[in-house]
């Protein structure tokens, strides 16, 4: 199935400031898209961010960020005790998050300085939550409620033909609910901290590689458990976006597994991830997944990505770099999510500004066009792709510059992840064009042909 979407973060949408009017601009999001014959919507993850502001490094793979709530769920009702009661059987990770937050307010270090508290199997973890019954029943109850505003978004998008794709961070934060409360699914020493550490080697881009700093996965002991934390972790997404995107997907197959006293990633080396017996656990669970496959892709990456007829991603902004699929406009192969760019990527305005001059002129070249008209005609050339799936950036719609990049990784700044889109942004003249090249490149609202998608 040939379909249309677009990239813009839930924190991204202009709202006001009465309670639930975040949820209401998602709505009012929605029948933009669906307007425009638009299939997808792409979100950033939900969860809370870390202290830069970047949801990729979490402090929780389960909650929702508190701060969504007045503006998605400040006008709903609290539950009864029953409803949350019932709620929380099938959301047992809130009990954890709810104690780490609690702990959290009593003493802001990370939980390796907690001294008893630093085990949550203290036999008094049950006067913790008795003697702060009030702070414990607030988390709860605000994760109750940011589930019931996505339930209702989620349900409006399917209802207009219009599937939410979310996204999946591969790793938690070492200071994180998920870590305190369940060390033994992580490779953790005695002290508490990590035996390995997360990232990426050096390669062209990057010649001392990426030192994320999560703790990687104790895989055998996921893999033991039946990967219970995986499937929970994974059906808990779905609920919210029916779609997954799972960052780093790379990892799943081998992953970089950095020694903790490196300063870089130089010194890592290749670790065999879960593969097949993860997939196996979580492939039935959502809608339909991505690969998030970018980077240095091994063999056993890409045969496990399509060993579940999972798409993989095609970026095209790298494709001018050389002719091989699946990045260059002319080889982009049908299997693939393709983008004009990512949440990692400058816009294609502010990309195309700064490259070289014989660079500018092969892309106007490529597309025909002059240089004002580049980001229009990239993004009409990748909806007549191949490719089965097209997302393409709000900021590249509407054709603005690198002050709309959402983050640039590896530098810590405050205009990372704090983009807004314009007031009335779903009505720029830009969505006249837009949605004429959806319609002429026979792309179809998602639900239209469920039966036939991919990745079920």
């Amino acid at each position: 199935m040939r379909t249309a979407g677009i990239l813009l973060p839930i924190q991204s949408i202009p709202r006001g400031d009465a309670p639930g009017a975040h949820r209401e601009a998602c709505i009012n999001a929605i029948d933009a898209l669906a307007s425009c014959g638009v299939g997808i919507w792409q979100i950033l993850p939900l969860n809370p961010p870390d202290f830069v502001g970047s949801p990729y490094a979490s402090p929780s793979a389960f909650a929702m960020d508190p701060e969504l709530l007045h503006g998605l769920a400040g006008d709903i009702r609290d539950p009864s005790k029953r409803v949350l009661g019932a709620w929380l059987e099938t959301s047992g990770w809130a009990d954890s998050w709810a104690l780490f937050r609690i702990l959290k307010s009593i003493d802001q270090r990370s939980w390796v300085k907690w001294g008893l508290w630093s085990d949550p199997s203290n036999r008094d973890i049950d006067h913790l939550r008795s003697d702060n019954e009030e702070h414990y029943w607030r988390e709860i109850i605000i994760q109750w409620k940011l589930e019931q505003a996505m339930k209702s978004i989620e349900t409006h998008a399917r209802e207009n033909g219009v599937l939410i794709l979310g996204d999946i961070p591969l790793y938690v934060a070492h200071d994180s609910a998920d870590v305190w409360h369940s060390k033994e699914l992580f490779n953790m020493g005695s002290d508490g901290e990590p035996l390995e550490r997360s990232g990426a080697p050096p390669d062209s881009f990057n010649p001392l590689g990426q030192l994320w700093g999560n703790p990687t996965y104790a895989w055998s002991a996921h893999h033991k458990s039946g990967y219970t934390w995986w499937k929970k972790r994974v059906e808990t997404a779905a609920r919210r976006t029916p779609g997954i995107r799972i960052d780093h997907f790379i990892g799943l197959a081998e992953y970089w597994a950095i020694p903790p006293e490196a300063e870089d990633a130089r010194g890592g080396r290749w670790a065999e991830g879960p593969g097949t017996s993860l997939m196996d656990a979580i492939i039935g669970l959502s809608d339909f997944l991505i690969a998030e496959d970018l980077g240095a892709a091994g063999d056993s990456a890409i045969s496990l990505r399509d060993a579940y007829s999972l798409h993989g991603m095609s970026i095209l902004q790298f494709g001018w770099d050389n002719d091989a699929p699946p990045h260059h406009i002319d080889h982009i192969p049908e299997r693939v999510v393709a983008y004009t760019g990512t949440h990692d990527n400058d816009t294609f305005t502010g990309w195309y500004s700064k490259i070289g001059l014989d660079d500018q002129r092969r892309v106007r070249e490529s597309l025909g066009c002059n240089s004002e008209e580049v980001t229009m005609e990239a993004v009409k050339r990748l909806m007549s792709s191949k490719a089965e799936i097209v997302i393409i950036p709000l900021q590249d719609i509407l054709g603005l510059s690198s002050s709309a990049r959402i983050n640039t990784p590896g530098l810590v700044s405050k205009r990372n992840w704090s983009w807004m889109a314009p007031e009335h942004w779903e009505s720029h003249h830009s969505w006249a064009w837009f949605s004429e090249s959806v319609k002429s490149s026979d792309r179809l609202p998602w639900h239209d042909g469920r039966e036939s998608n991919p990745g079920h």
